[in-house]
């Protein structure tokens, strides 16, 4: 009996065919969530669709018309201060006058002059770096404007924009040993001491308003000191402190 001829034979390769036809339909037929993933081999420049219902036929909508009562300005123009203006066009080789100037707007000023070495420090005497100079404006300038040697260093005594300048000098240079005596710390923040006796002896921090712990050095000042100026300057030196803001008391 021929293949052809056997009943069971047939039957089984029936089953068979119907199953690959299934199968085939499946694939045609079904979701087509078998690509890759969202964000996963994705073409570079490729724009996720905004609504499940777009037509890949329709075309974006225009963006919106400026009105014509409502001219654009681009942010910075805006931005832009009177004095940053005045800096922008200063002559070279005359130092420019920088008081009351943003310190990014004084610093570029200065170098825009011909004027390339600018520093700054903390005019209040706390002894803060200036990390972001548009956190900071200009009390102070050291040497005064006018047409001066590009050679000059330039320096800049600033505080905060939400702070006032202070009103008289604050000690803002670091105290230095001198032959093995104390110099004055006193007025001085307790991070400025701390830099200026590294290396020469450690310093022992009390607070004098009531004994808490001073974690932000930069926001105490020195009300006392032992020892006094001028003696022998010890392993271990020791200072009463308090707040910014507060009084030492008598």
């Amino acid at each position: 009996m021929k293949w052809w001829q056997n009943p069971k034979l047939l039957a089984v390769l029936g089953t068979v065919l119907a199953v690959l036809v299934a199968v085939g339909l499946a694939h045609r037929d079904g979701p087509a969530a078998t690509g890759p993933a969202s964000g996963e081999g994705a073409p570079v420049g490729a724009v996720a669709e905004t609504s499940p219902s777009a037509s890949p036929l329709t075309p974006p909508s225009a963006p919106p018309r400026a009105s014509p009562s409502t001219p654009a300005v681009s942010s910075r123009a805006a931005s832009a201060s009177p004095r940053a203006t005045k800096l922008s066009s200063v002559p070279r080789n005359v130092l420019p006058d920088l008081v009351g100037a943003d310190l990014q707007e004084a610093w570029d000023g200065a170098r825009r002059a011909g004027y390339r070495l600018v520093t700054s420090h903390d005019a209040s005497g706390r002894g803060r770096r200036q990390f972001i100079f548009s956190s900071w404006k200009v009390c102070d300038q050291s040497p005064d404007p006018g047409p001066l040697d590009k050679g000059l260093r330039v320096e800049l005594g600033v505080v905060r924009h939400d702070e006032k300048c202070p009103t008289g000098a604050a000690p803002t240079a670091e105290p230095k040993v001198v032959d093995g005596r104390m110099p004055n710390l006193v007025g001085r923040s307790v991070i400025v001491v701390r830099r200026g006796l590294r290396g020469d002896a450690h310093v022992d921090v009390d607070d004098l308003g009531g004994g808490r712990p001073v974690l932000i050095e930069t926001h105490w000042v020195v009300c006392t000191q032992r020892p006094a100026e001028g003696q022998p300057v010890p392993d271990t030196v020791g200072v009463g402190v308090v707040k910014y803001g507060e009084r030492c008391p008598s």
